[in-house]
């Protein structure tokens, strides 16, 4: 157990490691007196600011043009009828009509070996939009004949 001399010399006691913890304490302090200070500072400017905007309900609501009004009778209003949720509307066909196994095949027959993207675009720019996935769909039936290309992706040709 360490004993504490009475009699221990004052230069053991103010060694610059203790003058820089003191200091560093007296700071602290300092700065929990400041933090408490903003606190009531600022619960006093919330107050204000909550009363300001009381007021400005109060006047809105009293010329008859305020926001919280208009809410306050929509809510009312929905309130007191009830809705019926809205079903999920039938999935229909997400490629145009006019796109067929017929459109892909002239397609190939004019590009030659192409990926499904670039028979896509092809498609699209004709007016028809359509994406890759259908075209896939479409190749298949059209009987085109797929490959792996060097840069992994599937081309269609026909043949």
């Amino acid at each position: 157990m360490l004993q504490v001399d009475s009699a221990s010399t004052s230069a053991e006691r103010q060694s610059p490691l203790v003058l820089a913890a003191q200091r560093l304490v007296g700071r602290i302090e300092g700065l929990v007196l400041e933090v408490a200070k903003l606190r009531a500072d600022n619960a006093a400017l919330r107050r204000e600011v909550r009363d300001a905007v009381a007021l400005l309900e109060t006047a809105g609501s009293a010329s008859g043009n305020g926001r919280r009004a208009a809410r306050a009778t929509t809510a009312v209003r929905s309130a007191s009828r009830r809705r019926r949720r809205r079903a999920h509307a039938p999935k229909g066909r997400a490629t145009p009509a006019e796109v067929t196994a017929d459109v892909v095949r002239a397609v190939l027959v004019k590009l030659g070996e192409s990926t499904a993207a670039e028979i896509a675009a092809e498609i699209t720019s004709a007016g028809a939009p359509v994406g890759g996935r259908a075209v896939r769909f479409l190749a298949e039936r059209a009987g085109a004949t797929t490959r792996v290309g060097e840069d992994g992706q599937r081309r269609y040709r026909l043949g």
